[in-house]
């Protein structure tokens, strides 16, 4: 990701510890009552032809809907990490997570079914580069030679999947394992549907002669929902078990409710860091001070390597109806994708447990807040949620 993506600078101010888990720290669903519409901030205007695509859910738009007055928390939650997607157990009335694709896996070919683990290749000799100020050592992720054309797997890994994974129980670096094994769904959760609307006067809240457009919005199939995991705040919101809804979300006049989610969990860390070697997989869409870069200057650690896929255009505002209030809250950036993976190095094996402690399950902390017009709190809202594994 190139560092002219990031929209401002951060200052560089040490990393404050993360707050403990606490009981009422809960799981929670959000089930849209119909589609749901998320721009992906590229401009466009009704009546000119073009086509409004829509993007899963940011955590923005997940905190927001739950920090709603009307059927939410009434006020800002201390944390949401999420989304994610979850699906409704085929008995029961519980959940199992589903997470993205490590970006290390891939086919050997599109006619290959079998999955392959990229290696860590060395540093050549005499290569110079532009990362070498801050990461001087970075070595790269390689395919197989005998790959001949890799192809990224497709499909959803469940929590139970990517937490063989993350302890190095799947598959090795440079290792080969059979699609089957990795039990991903094949079902895509999200089906978009392309509609035509008529374009509004923000003043006058009427119709635009001529103004047609279409769009996509997104549904969720059957069993299906977005989840996230809230911290809220005990003393100034309503309890959690009160929270149902209906509240905003995915769109003006698009409605969810909020339901609890029974048997979510994020998949358990490894126990142990041998060498000092831990492997960062990140969950949720995370927009940091150097772009690509995770903000770990202060833990001590190098970073080995890092495979991450083209930035994500994220683009947030405040659902206020007032259209000026609207516009000055809109901001874009450029987030690292989830799937991505970060090879660390800590100088022992007790310093990447302690770490892995404080920051799986969580979004690696920011200098807060960050200067807008309006503050506006990244890592709080769910950007940037990272879990821990091990690598060899």
């Amino acid at each position: 990701m190139n560092l002219s993506h990031v929209p401002a600078p951060f200052a560089e101010d040490p990393l404050p510890a993360p707050k403990e888990h606490r009981g009422d720290d809960q799981w929670v669903l959000l089930r849209p009552h119909d589609t749901v519409q998320v721009r992906d901030g590229r401009t466009f205007d009704g009546g000119t032809g073009g086509i409004a695509e829509t993007v899963h859910p940011w955590p923005s738009t997940v905190a927001g809907a739950l920090a709603s007055k009307d059927g939410g928390l009434g006020g800002e939650p201390e944390s949401v990490r999420g989304p994610i997607l979850a699906r409704r157990r085929s008995t029961g009335e519980t959940w199992t997570p589903y997470f993205p694709m490590p970006a290390d896996l891939y086919h050997p070919d599109s006619k290959d079914e079998d999955v392959l683990r990229m290696s860590l290749g060395e540093r050549e000799g005499g290569v110079v580069t532009d990362l070498d100020e801050d990461t001087p050592n970075l070595r790269m992720f390689t395919t197989s030679p005998k790959a001949e054309g890799p192809e990224p797997v497709e499909g959803w890994m469940s929590g139970k999947t990517l937490q063989k994974y993350l302890h190095g129980r799947l598959i090795p670096l440079g290792g080969k394992v059979s699609v089957d094994k990795l039990k991903l769904t094949r079902e895509e959760p999200l089906q978009s549907e392309l509609r035509v609307g008529l374009a509004i006067d923000p003043e006058t809240r009427t119709a635009k002669h001529g103004a047609l457009y279409q769009a996509t919005h997104l549904r969720l199939h059957e069993r299906w929902s977005f989840a996230a995991h809230v911290t809220p705040h005990p003393d100034r919101h309503r309890p959690l078990d009160k929270v149902t809804g209906p509240v905003r979300f995915g769109g003006m006049a698009r409605m969810a409710d909020i339901d609890p989610a029974p048997g979510l969990e994020w998949p358990e860390r490894p126990a142990s860091f041998p060498d000092g070697r831990l492997l960062l997989y990140v969950a949720t869409p995370g927009v940091w001070p150097k772009g690509w870069r995770p903000p770990i200057e202060n833990s001590g650690a190098e970073l080995v390597a890092a495979l991450v896929d083209a930035p994500l255009a994220v683009a947030t505002a405040s659902p206020d109806r007032d259209a000026r209030k609207f516009r000055s809250t809109r901001f874009l950036y450029y987030a690292v994708p989830p799937g991505a993976v970060y090879l660390m190095k800590f100088p022992n094996a007790d310093d990447a447990e302690r770490w892995a402690e404080r920051y799986h399950g969580r979004a690696l902390p920011l200098p807060e807040p960050i200067h807008r017009p309006d503050d506006v709190r990244l890592a709080t809202a769910g950007f940037g949620v990272v879990l821990t594994g091990v690598w060899s």
